[in-house]
């Protein structure tokens, strides 16, 4: 579910979540981005790990997504590796594309 918010000139688009398959389970994480003027902001990741290795990755994942997307337009945004993590970047692409769906609704 994707709810969205309007603050000033601030609109935050949250609660949207992606999946992504590891070899030994699906794993999904849930992706919060704060835009203002087209460009993000902020950017929150939170993950629910299903394997000590996912919780490894996802959370080399979440400690580097600010660096690849605050600054950045929204229709930029399409990572593909984030610190180590290849499989994670799936579960955020497909969260950002529904987000960038409700955006343009």
């Amino acid at each position: 579910e994707i709810s969205a918010c309007l603050v000033g000139s601030e609109m935050c688009i949250r609660d949207s979540d992606g999946s992504y398959q590891t070899p030994e389970t699906v794993e999904t994480i849930s992706v919060t981005l704060t835009v203002a003027d087209g460009l993000v902001t902020d950017v929150e990741v939170t993950g629910d790990p299903q394997a000590r290795e996912s919780e490894q990755y996802q959370g080399e994942f979440i400690g580097g997504i600010a660096d690849e997307v605050v600054g950045k337009s929204l229709d930029d945004i399409e990572v593909s590796r984030v610190a180590g993590s290849s499989l994670t970047s799936g579960g955020f692409n497909e969260a950002v594309e529904s987000i960038k769906e409700q955006a343009a609704a």
